[in-house]
């Protein structure tokens, strides 16, 4: 295949997001925590709701 635009790869250098610091993979991993306990939370909610108007409570 050999279609990459890179020839040479002497002096490539690899970036590292928030590499030098813990915060920024710290405030992104409490997101997305944030977001997946809100899609539960959500998600419990709206079921319970909905089986309580079809069935009736109690």
């Amino acid at each position: 295949m050999n279609t990459s635009p890179i020839t040479q790869w002497d002096g490539v250098e690899t970036y590292f997001t928030f590499a030098g610091s813990g915060f920024g993979t710290m405030v992104c991993l409490l997101a997305s925590v944030a977001v997946v306990v809100a899609a539960i939370w959500y998600g419990t909610h709206h079921e319970s709701r909905d089986f309580e108007k079809f069935h009736g409570k109690g």
